[in-house]
């Protein structure tokens, strides 16, 4: 389980449709299922991140359980991907959080290319349903709700359901696709469970990435512990950062005071358009499936790493895997 320490001192990722009726027919498991997979590496020379583009059928391994897996395409897609960006508009978040939530949901929407869509939902706030919008008008959205907050009219910090909420505006779900989380890794009040929004985006094979403008570890640690060590068993991690690493990206947090440091916001807003250029340009898996019925865990094995510069943090696919379905006649 990974919690990404970034910046310095202090900073560190209702099922949508069912089982049984989809576009007015029946649903089977299908044979092979198409998994995004990215990775990246930093370059030293540069001192940039980059996409690990050049990757083929031999660089790869897949496991399926306890079964050698069967990889039967590769290719990068770099088609229009949909991203649903979830703002944590609740009371327990302060005014210098807010701000900084919707500033640098908007630099990420700054990156977007001609076709990319976006949708903007807010914790304690319910939203109400719309389409996917172009970059353009969603930087205008996010600008307007960072002059003027809207109050939040749900008492708690309810992220459970406006991450379903999200994760139902992408049904049905599409290749690639992405929530975004700006927020905070606990939840109160939610009627979601988390195991019930976890199944909802391992099955739907969303990508979950969250930053948190906090510090995860406050009241969990005594005063002056060493973040690069292991955390104390007393220490229990919120389920959303569980939920991001199953994904196959690490919830990160940058507290207000790391980002305060100069050159900080700058540094910072540079992770945002890597993070951004994994979402544009994933590779597709195609992997087949045979005999799944439920969840099973999932693999990648990337060849030769050393040689390429890449670490185990920065392989970034689903750790689990559901029977993909299909509509049937």
């Amino acid at each position: 389980m990974r919690i990404y320490w970034l910046i310095l001192p202090l900073s560190f990722a209702f099922y949508l449709s069912s089982a049984t009726q989809l576009f007015g027919g029946h649903q089977r498991p299908e044979d092979s299922c198409d998994v995004p997979l990215v990775v990246t590496r930093f370059v030293p020379s540069s001192k940039t991140v980059e996409l690990v583009k050049n990757l083929g059928h031999k660089d790869l391994t897949v496991q399926l359980g306890a079964v050698p897996g069967t990889l039967e395409g590769v290719s990068i897609d770099d088609g229009p991907k949909r991203i649903a960006l979830v703002l944590d508009a609740s009371d327990g978040v302060p005014g210098d959080e807010w701000k900084l939530q919707t500033e640098m949901a908007a630099k990420l929407a700054q990156h977007a290319r001609p076709d990319d869509r976006f949708a903007v939902l807010l914790v304690g706030i319910e939203s109400p349903a719309s389409g996917f919008l172009p970059s353009a008008e969603i930087v205008k959205e996010l600008q307007k709700l960072s002059s003027s907050r809207p109050a939040a009219r749900e008492s708690g910090e309810r992220t459970y359901d406006a991450l379903l909420a999200a994760a139902n505006r992408l049904n049905p779900p599409q290749f690639g696709d992405v929530l975004f989380l700006f927020g905070h890794p606990q939840d109160s009040g939610s009627k979601t469970e988390a195991d019930k929004l976890m199944e909802v985006v391992l099955k739907n094979r969303l990508r979950f990435y969250a930053v948190s403008f906090s510090y995860p570890l406050r009241g969990m640690v005594p005063p002056g512990f060493d973040p690069n060590k292991p955390l104390p068993a007393s220490a229990v991690l919120p389920e959303l950062i569980k939920m991001t690493d199953a994904t196959g990206y690490g919830f990160s947090f940058h507290s207000i005071e790391s980002l305060n440091y100069p050159g900080q916001i700058s540094l910072f807003e540079g992770y945002l358009a890597d993070l951004y250029a994994g979402i544009t340009e994933p590779y597709r898996l195609k992997i087949s499936t045979p005999g799944i019925r439920s969840e099973v865990k999932l693999e990648i094995v990337v060849s030769n790493t050393k040689e390429r510069n890449i670490n185990e943090w920065d392989i970034h696919y689903p750790h689990s895997i559901y029977p993909c379905l299909s509509s049937a006649p």
